[in-house]
């Protein structure tokens, strides 16, 4: 009688056993094609924040106008950390948009504000300085208005 209930005990087990592997084989179907696409969405978001990245990149690095100086007033020219900070607030602009208007980041006016002694800016950067020396407080609102 024992071997009878010892038999019946085991043969429950297998069949349940066999029935709860078929219940679970679809569920590992279905997560493993989650896994898939989830996998697939990381790739794609992170080529479409490279993509974001790069962008608004190319946008930033653009100058706002086209600065017009000749090459002879460029290199008379001396620029220092003081001049620039006077020349933002001279025109009333926050780093923000006097680095939009020279075609830089709020980051490298604020690298050039506290840098001590005269700048050594490259041909870009220090023309569109100089261009925008000379204009004055609503000149450099319009400039900002029409980059945007």
């Amino acid at each position: 009688m024992g071997d009878i209930a010892g038999a019946l005990k085991a043969e429950i087990a297998r069949v349940s056993r066999k029935e709860i592997k078929a219940a679970v084989k679809q569920i590992a179907k279905t997560n493993a094609s989650l896994r898939k696409t989830v996998v697939d969405l990381k790739r794609r978001l992170l080529q479409l924040e490279k993509d974001n990245k790069r962008l608004r990149g190319r946008k930033s690095g653009e100058p706002a106008a086209k600065p017009e100086v000749s090459s002879d007033e460029s290199k008379g020219a001396r620029l220092t950390s003081k001049g620039i900070r006077s020349l933002r607030k001279k025109l009333g602009l926050g780093r923000p948009d006097f680095a939009r208007l020279v075609g830089t980041s709020a980051q490298t006016v604020y690298t050039w504000e506290r840098k001590e002694g005269a700048l050594k800016l490259r041909g870009n950067a220090r023309a569109a300085i100089l261009s925008v020396r000379d204009l004055g407080v609503r000149e450099a609102k319009k400039r900002l208005a029409g980059a945007d």
